[in-house]
């Protein structure tokens, strides 16, 4: 995938997105990760938040890959329940407010 990932962006510009399920384990989501590390510059998209009340892998996994969080989804009618990040609501969420 990288090599393909290479070739392309010699021809245009792209992004790649690692896309993770904020209710996947966390020893799961850091050998997702670790995997993705040989992707150079991915940003990040979690999905199902309304499937879950703990929160706190985003911030984990954040900082774990280093890597920006884009999008969030909250709700199965894509592309009507997708938004960009918010930090804010959140953290609001992880500390229970």
């Amino acid at each position: 995938m990288k090599q393909i990932l290479d070739a392309a962006k010699e021809v245009t510009e792209i992004e790649t997105y690692l896309v993770l399920s904020v209710t996947t384990k966390y020893r799961d989501l850091l050998a997702i990760c670790d995997i993705y590390k040989e992707m150079d510059d991915f940003k990040l998209v979690f999905t199902k938040l309304d499937e879950t009340s703990t929160f706190g892998n985003i911030y984990n996994i954040r900082v774990y890959t280093g890597a920006e969080i884009s999008y969030v989804t909250d709700g199965q009618d894509v592309p009507d329940d997708i938004e960009a990040f918010n930090p804010q609501s959140i953290v609001r969420s992880i500390l229970g407010g």
